[in-house]
């Protein structure tokens, strides 16, 4: 010790460096935390090049009923026609299991919004898929048509492994009649939001279908994803 140097300044000068090293050790757990929480990147399909008509581009999607009505003109790929099931009575959805992705969730029913645009799950069911009920409940003829986050606040949501499912896997939707309606998959898509096929995933099917949809792509300036992934399923017999 220095003439000039007194044992508190000493014992000062120890506990800074002390405070220093639990600061510096601190860090690094936090930035090891930071690193193996990190959302990573949702499996895509490849990016497609949708129909003619538009859902304008917004974040959820536009439905325009006078199209949605029509026939499929330009549908993403044919459905199999072998082992279709017959369709089911009406009965609204009420669980949704695809097992490949481990999802099993409950499914609440969702509508439009005043311009026409399909509302998306938001606050306690945010992270729940929504069937939309002005579509075909699942089973009956025509594509039914289920949503779901692909993130939400920053997290993996419901569908963040969907654009991974491969064809022939299925797709389990509880019925509040007690049945359960069990869906092949025949196609996955990912299409510019500019370029979502309405029609083809909207418009008449002759047999029983599904449609389940969410987000992927890159996001945009107002932090919104620039695509849809669509996968396709048809009803085939349990």
């Amino acid at each position: 010790m220095t003439p000039e140097e007194s044992p508190r300044q000493g014992g000062g000068r120890t506990i800074v460096v002390a405070a220093l090293a639990v600061l510096a050790t601190l860090g690094v757990a936090l930035l090891i935390y930071s690193l193996v929480t990190q959302v990573g990147e949702p499996p895509q399909p490849e990016l497609s090049s949708g129909s003619t008509v538009s859902d304008g581009g917004g974040e959820p999607l536009a439905i325009p009923s006078s199209e949605a009505s029509e026939p499929a003109e330009q549908p993403a790929t044919e459905a199999p026609t072998d082992a279709a099931a017959d369709p089911l009575p009406s009965a609204e959805p009420t669980a949704l299991r695809i097992p490949s992705i481990d999802v099993d969730e409950q499914v609440f029913p969702i509508g439009l919004g005043e311009n026409g645009e399909l509302l998306a799950p938001r606050g306690d069911r945010a992270n729940q898929p929504a069937w939309f009920e002005d579509s075909p409940t699942p089973g009956e003829t025509g594509p039914a048509v289920i949503e779901g986050h692909v993130t939400w606040g920053g997290d993996p949501s419901v569908f963040f492994e969907l654009g991974g499912l491969q064809v022939g896997d299925t797709i389990e939707v509880d019925r509040e009649d007690g049945t359960t309606a069990l869906f092949e998959v025949y196609d996955t898509a990912r299409y510019p939001k500019d370029e979502f096929p309405t029609v083809a995933v909207y418009g008449r099917t002759e047999g029983p279908e599904l449609r389940v949809i969410t987000c992927g792509g890159d996001l945009g300036a107002d932090g919104h994803h620039l695509d849809n992934t669509v996968v396709f399923a048809r009803l085939v017999q349990n």
